[in-house]
């Protein structure tokens, strides 16, 4: 799983949708982040991905631990101000791929000690959903790759041109958004992201 791609606010559901309908053959995990969204909203969101061929174990959703049981995704994912441990969450339901977002090394010890799966770090470059905050770099990101020995998700700024210095760093992964859905054409965005995991291969 060398990509995930997380949902936006910035674009009304029903081009999201159309707009993977084109990519979906390049694309394994789709993250469902609507922080806003009601839980009858994000089940009608992931009901409009099931329908375009994604399947459940694909899907990962935001925060809600219980509902991604219930709807039987693959994974849930918890932001940084969560309430959830991963131990919680994985004492409450085993079968749930469980991560986490980090921004520091101490963090990132943190979580891993709580048994969860995979980290998001970030964000680690400029980015536009962030304007006024300082990107952590690539320093802070093979500082947190090397502390720990889960796979750990680069975040934040990613675009095509930046992939093999990430994967030169360790990473195991990206998580995108802005480098996806603004593309000119995303379905061509997410054959070069998806590249991703064999640059991996490449540098080891």
């Amino acid at each position: 799983m060398a990509w995930h791609l997380i949902t936006t606010n910035h674009l009304p559901f029903h081009i999201q949708v159309r707009q993977l309908r084109h990519a979906l053959k390049n694309i394994d995990i789709v993250h469902v982040r609507d922080k806003e969204a009601s839980l009858q909203r994000l089940k009608q969101q992931i009901d409009q991905l099931c329908k375009i061929g994604l399947r459940r174990e694909q899907i990962i959703l935001n925060e809600h631990v219980e509902a991604a049981t219930a709807w039987d995704l693959g994974g849930v994912h918890l932001p940084g101000n969560s309430s959830w441990t991963g131990t919680d969450v994985k004492e409450k339901a085993p079968k749930l791929r469980v991560g986490a977002s980090v921004h520091n090394r101490e963090e990132a010890i943190a979580r891993a000690d709580e048994n969860v799966d995979y980290l998001y770090f970030g964000h680690v470059y400029p980015s536009a959903s962030k304007p006024d905050s300082s990107p952590r770099g690539l320093e802070a990101l093979q500082s947190v790759v090397q502390s720990v020995e889960i796979p750990v998700f680069a975040i934040g700024g990613i675009t095509r041109d930046r992939l093999r210095e990430i994967s030169r760093i360790g990473a195991s992964g990206i998580a995108l958004i802005s480098g996806f859905w603004e593309a000119d054409k995303p379905e061509d965005e997410a054959v070069q992201f998806n590249r991703f995991g064999q640059m991996s291969y490449e540098t080891t």
